[in-house]
């Protein structure tokens, strides 16, 4: 291979870390330029678009920037989060259909990840974001206390009448075995009362089943760490639940056969979830889902990412929080709270007597549909390209269901009412073109996992842990050094070292498998 075949080689590699996971590239010992100077390693992470503020709603959009300087965080750890519970409540009353005249419905509800190092403020951020959720979740809870409390009283009474009745009953049948008694020792219809839910936290599928078929309007499940939920739907004992999940996001009907609990049925699954992970887990998420592995379902892909740069030098800012804009954000979800379909100008398909049939829903206005088929058209023809990544594919395709359930949202929370019109479809687009972007950082990731290993190689090289005279791709997993345990990705780091010149690599005959032995510095 000759010095121009060699650059080549390295941009290529270089080219494909933005989709997909490093390629596997094998250097011959005379492909080696014997002089030329090592290569840069790729960067490790991606340009992102910064958050569109212009595109939030009014309501919010304040209380986003007034806790984004308290925290000093990013304010997306803020923006995202809100975005994702406005949407859930939208999501609560109405549904979505693209187009003019077809049947394609879209629920509300979204899926949120927000992604940063430890002590970068993704808690704290995520709890000021979903306070009006939690404060409707804590009325709700305490308005089912009340209602139990009387349930539980009417439920006694109900015992001592039918102890009343079984005596009476037994009376009249001394007298007249003939006698009609069965409106004396029919069961009560007293209903325990359901309590109303909002938001959710660490719970099983069969729980967050029992929860949505009591509120089938749907929740939000808040995950402080996410990755602990991935790992368990990982898993192959998991496989149900991961399918329920799956459904979960695209809504509908979904039906539970358990001996004990019987058959629970939720009318239509929607839930919406949030949550945090760090850099590194995600990076292993996606590697998996890459390779084709348990991650190649399409459940990763149906988070909107969010992965923003880190904000500059720290200031200390002691200030108040600005009372009117957190007074705004609770107001917009009491307004959502307590709106009906009817209030927002929904349609409702009818069944052949004239009955309401499906859930409520509205449309594009001309124009804003207009604005979304020019976009949809875009992202189709992406789609059906040849230069982009499976995993990446499957995530954008996503984005069909992300940008109605925007822009639904964005309509709602700006007080639309009927057809979403221009300027909350605008507003979508603006808000998937940022999402795409952190999308492409994360998925990236996954090879940029292989830059990482890499460094980390040089790094134990300089510190002469191995050998820089010869030493094998097993003499570094089997040192168990922190993110150079993985086998597979501690070959394509040694393999982007040499693709860069940074390593040579020998295959040395052994009477057996022939194993790659590499060296540091050019021989």
């Amino acid at each position: 291979m000759s010095h121009q075949q060699r650059e080549q080689a390295a941009a290529v590699l270089d080219s494909r870390l933005a989709v997909g996971p490093a390629p596997v590239l094998r250097i011959k010992p005379d492909a080696v330029d014997t002089k030329a100077s090592p290569l840069p390693l790729p960067s490790e992470l991606l340009p992102v678009q910064a958050l569109p503020f212009e595109a939030l709603p009014d309501a919010i959009r304040p209380w986003v920037l007034d806790v984004g300087e308290r925290m000093q965080c990013p304010p997306d750890f803020v923006a995202v989060p809100l975005l994702v519970a406005v949407a859930s409540m939208v999501g609560r009353k109405l549904t979505f259909k693209p187009q003019a005249r077809t049947d394609w419905t879209e629920r509300g509800n979204l899926w949120g990840l927000i992604v940063g190092r430890p002590g970068v403020m993704k808690s704290p951020a995520m709890a000021q974001a979903l306070a009006p959720l939690a404060r409707l979740e804590a009325q709700a809870g305490e308005q089912h206390g009340a209602a139990l409390a009387d349930f539980e009283a009417q439920q006694r009474a109900e015992e001592l009448r039918a102890k009343v009745n079984i005596k009476q009953a037994e009376g009249l049948l001394k007298r007249n075995p003939g006698a009609d008694v069965a409106h004396l020792l029919a069961a009560s219809d007293l209903q325990r009362p359901a309590r109303r839910r909002f938001l959710v936290n660490d719970l099983t599928y069969e729980a967050l089943g029992a929860v949505l078929a009591e509120n089938p309007d749907g929740v939000l499940l808040l995950r402080d760490e996410l990755r602990g939920l991935l790992v368990a739907l990982g898993k192959e004992d998991n496989a149900t639940a991961r399918a329920f999940y799956l459904q979960a996001w695209s809504g509908g009907r979904y039906t539970f056969d358990r001996i004990g609990r019987g058959t629970v049925t939720i009318p239509d699954a929607r839930l919406s979830i949030v949550g945090a992970i760090q850099p590194g887990p995600l990076a292993q998420f996606i590697r998996t889902a890459q390779r084709g592995g348990a991650g190649d379902d399409g459940l990763l892909q149906r988070f909107l990412i969010c992965w923003p740069d880190q904000p500059g030098e720290w200031r200390d800012a002691d200030t108040a929080p600005d009372s009117s804009a957190r007074r705004a954000v609770h107001a917009l979800f009491d307004r959502i709270e307590g709106l009906q379909p009817q209030d927002m100008d929904a349609q409702q398909d009818t069944d052949f007597r004239g009955e309401p049939e499906g859930l409520p829903f509205v449309r594009f206005t001309d124009e804003a549909r207009e604005l979304f088929l020019q976009w949809r058209g875009e992202l189709e023809r992406k789609l059906r390209g040849n230069d982009t990544a499976p995993a990446v594919e499957a995530a954008l395709s996503k984005f069909r269901k992300h940008v109605p359930a925007l822009a639904l949202a964005l309509h709602v929370a700006d007080e639309g009412a009927g057809a979403v019109g221009l300027q909350a479809t605008a507003r979508a687009l603006d808000l998937a073109g940022y999402f795409e972007s952190h999308l492409m950082r994360a998925y990236a990731s996954g090879a940029q996992a292989t830059v990482q290993a890499a460094r980390a190689i040089l790094h134990k090289l300089d510190a002469g842990k191995l050998d820089a005279a010869g030493f094998t791709a097993r003499d570094v997993y089997r040192a168990a050094w922190s993110g150079l345990t993985d086998r597979d990705l501690v070959a394509e780091a040694l393999d982007m070292l040499a693709a860069h010149r940074h390593l040579s690599e020998l295959t040395v005959d052994t009477g057996g498998r022939p194993q790659v032995v590499y060296s540091r510095g050019r021989r």
